[in-house]
């Protein structure tokens, strides 16, 4: 029978055909010459700013002004100029207003990839199928291994077989099913006993899955990684008790979906006052205890396609990597470079050094920007100068 008009999937196909010729259309009107970048593109200039010479202006030929006298000379010269010049004497910025709407957009600012789920996920059907695409049957079969080894460790101090008996890949799906639900009814805070009870107050489903004895018995031994060789581990990784099913994740994250035009790149504090070596104290977060995340995210779907944990320092080893802002964005955002997306920061990672790089990489950059900045005028610190509520726009 053909498919009507009512038919789902006819709509879905023709939505997805309207879409392709879309994007084939945006395509054709972009110049061939403009789509790479080559010494004689206009990709190689830089839009945003400026790089002076030394010993151009007259008040740099002073070897050691004040400070004070230092800032009042560079902003004369701001002022006498068709430049605004910052703070380190060399980045200039231009007093110019941004293009007018009606200019043809810039190549840089065209992404030909349509956001939404990749080839490997657009199929699925039910969200168990989404699941289990990123909690694989690798992950699962890793835990079910290094469970097991630590079972056997165990199973000498119980009198009854029984009780100690290996577990298996369905067993470990229902102990995360229990688990998933019962953070749906909150149960944090609740005594596991109250959840098994019989006498009608508790949730019966947890009985039918496995009994009480069996689910603590799981939390106590579940590993998610060889116990016997962590220590030599951990002497150059601490993440290590979690670092091999944490880069399986990771990895189908990045797989699962295309990011669309904008992402952003932040911290996030998961609640936890466990012991762990890396806890982190940030007070003005909700939670103020717990693990930080630097995540990068879709700005309009908030799909995770990539994320670290911060542990600090590493030991010297191949997981020893710089946590300064720039490096972090620079790691966070890989697989996204070349595809001329825009990422939003905050002043912990925005800087100009950054945005120059990632600008080379074809990415382009919108952040808040700490005022003790080399690169920024006085201009822009001190705006005593200009009109209450109006803005500035410079490049």
């Amino acid at each position: 029978m053909p498919a009507t008009s009512d038919d789902p999937s006819s709509m879905n196909q023709y939505s997805y055909e309207k879409e392709q010729r879309l994007l084939q259309h945006l395509m054709e009107t972009v110049d061939t010459d403009e789509e790479y970048l080559d010494a004689d593109s206009d990709l190689d200039e830089e839009p945003n700013l400026e790089q002076g010479e030394e010993g151009q202006l007259n008040h740099e030929q002073d070897d050691s002004p004040s400070r004070e006298s230092s800032e009042e000379d560079i902003a004369t010269a701001s002022r006498n100029s068709l430049t605004f010049v910052g703070k380190d004497k060399q980045t200039r910025w231009k007093k110019i207003s941004p293009m007018p709407r009606t200019t043809k957009t810039r190549s840089e600012n065209i992404v030909k990839v349509l956001p939404g789920p990749s080839r490997l996920t657009k199929n699925f059907k039910s969200p168990l199928e989404i699941w289990k695409f990123f909690f694989c049957d690798e992950i699962i079969n890793i835990i079910v291994v290094y469970t097991n080894k630590m079972i056997e460790t165990v199973q000498a101090s119980f009198s009854r077989d029984r009780d100690a008996n290996f577990t298996d890949s369905e067993e470990i799906y229902a102990l995360l099913g229990l688990l998933y639900l019962a953070g749906k009814y909150r149960a944090s805070h609740l005594n596991l006993d109250d959840l098994w009870k019989a006498d009608g107050s508790g949730i019966e489903i947890f009985r039918l899955v496995m009994s009480l004895r069996r689910f603590r018995f799981l939390m106590r031994v579940i590993r998610f990684d060889d116990k016997t060789t962590r220590q030599d581990r951990v002497k150059i990784d601490k993440l290590a008790p979690i670092r091999e099913i944490f880069d399986l994740f990771i990895e189908k994250c990045r797989q699962g979906y295309h990011h669309s035009e904008y992402v952003t790149i932040d911290e996030m504090l998961l609640g936890f006052r466990g012991h762990c070596s890396f806890r982190q104290y940030i007070p003005s977060k909700p939670n103020k205890y717990g693990i930080k995340v630097l995540a990068m995210c879709d700005a309009r779907m908030y799909y995770t396609s990539n994320m670290e944990i911060y542990v600090g320092l590493q030991p010297e080893g191949p997981y020893r990597v710089s946590n300064s802002g720039q490096d972090v964005v620079m790691r966070l955002s890989r697989y996204i470079q070349g595809s001329k997306r825009n990422i939003t920061m905050d002043n912990w990672f925005t800087s100009v050094p950054l945005f120059r790089l990632l600008y080379t990489y074809k990415l382009t950059a919108v952040g808040t920007i700490r005022k003790n900045k080399r690169e920024l005028p006085i201009e822009f610190s001190s705006p005593e100068t200009r009109p209450p509520k109006s803005i500035c726009f410079n490049s």
